[in-house]
């Protein structure tokens, strides 16, 4: 199982996503040969999880907000593995630094309070 390094305090993406592989190898669940299955019970999931932030912030449970945002980003980076592997889609990072700079191009629009899109978005 590939592991994440201890004594590495900040995780990069790639990190969390190669985790989640080899976790699901390491526990035999293989997901390689029915990608619409794979997928639909990712997104099922990504779906509870963020449900499970919803609800520890509506009831105030402070203490859980944590590990129940961390299990968001794991099935998100499942999601994002399936993609991968299956869809051809790009790499997740890279897909981050994208829309990091596609968010600090917005400009604020007081009128509206939103971030106007970019020229290249609207095109």
């Amino acid at each position: 199982m590939k592991k994440i390094k201890k004594n590495n305090k900040n995780l990069t993406i790639r990190e969390i996503q190669d985790w989640e592989k080899s976790f699901l190898e390491k526990k035999g669940v293989f997901e390689d040969k029915d990608k619409e299955k794979a997928i639909k019970t990712a997104i099922c999931k990504l779906a509870e999880e963020t449900g499970e932030v919803a609800e520890a912030i509506l009831e105030d449970k402070w203490d859980k907000i944590q590990e129940e945002v961390t299990d968001v980003i794991v099935f998100a980076c499942k999601v994002a593995n399936i993609a991968e592997k299956f869809y051809g889609a790009e790499d997740l990072s890279d897909a981050i630094r994208k829309k990091i700079k596609i968010c600090d191009e917005r400009e604020w629009n007081p009128d509206n309070k939103k971030l106007n899109k970019t020229k290249n978005e609207r095109a």
